[in-house]
């Protein structure tokens, strides 16, 4: 048992931030939390996961090596949680995503957000990260109303009444 799973005893935000503050800007302690949430262990990937996205909050620049290995994720990952918190850091993340990089990860928000039985909130980010995509790409504006259109009709209020606002601006 590493370090890093050893603190993560429950999923309360005082434990994560704890954790993060441990953390600090050391890239191996940052590594291992990673390294449990792709464990794909509930809820220990799920409280990692957490743990990644504060840090990441903090110290975006610990994120650089891990872009890629986040989107892949994002297809690997069975726990919602995990799929969210990293959702949430790609969206956040000041660091530079590639050209390639987010052609992919744009791929997966498009299926995520199309898809009526993902969670609303995986939905929600994922139709975010669009829109941020869709202005430095305008291309794909009609395929990203196309979706907010379809969405909806089957989604929770909430996320309904976010892609009618994004439709405005659109």
């Amino acid at each position: 048992m590493g370090a890093i799973e050893e603190q993560l005893i429950d999923s309360s935000r005082v434990i994560a931030d704890i954790v993060v503050t441990n953390i600090g800007k050391s890239q191996e302690l940052f590594d291992q939390a990673l390294a449990l949430m792709l464990a794909d262990k509930y809820p220990l990937s799920m409280r990692a996961a957490r743990v990644v996205q504060l840090s990441a909050e903090k110290y975006p620049e610990m994120l650089r090596p891990h872009i890629q290995t986040l989107i892949n994720t994002l297809l690997k990952s069975k726990i919602d949680g995990v799929k969210r918190c990293t959702l949430k850091v790609l969206l956040e993340t000041k660091v530079f995503i590639d050209e390639e990089q987010l052609g992919e990860l744009a791929d997966i928000c498009f299926r995520f957000a199309s898809e009526p039985g993902e969670a609303i909130a995986i939905r929600a980010f994922s139709i975010d990260i669009l829109f941020k995509v869709v202005k430095k790409y305008p291309e794909i504006k009609p395929e990203l109303k196309a979706i907010l259109e379809s969405v909806t009709i089957d989604a929770s209020a909430g996320l309904k009444n976010k892609c009618t606002k994004l439709l405005k601006v659109l």
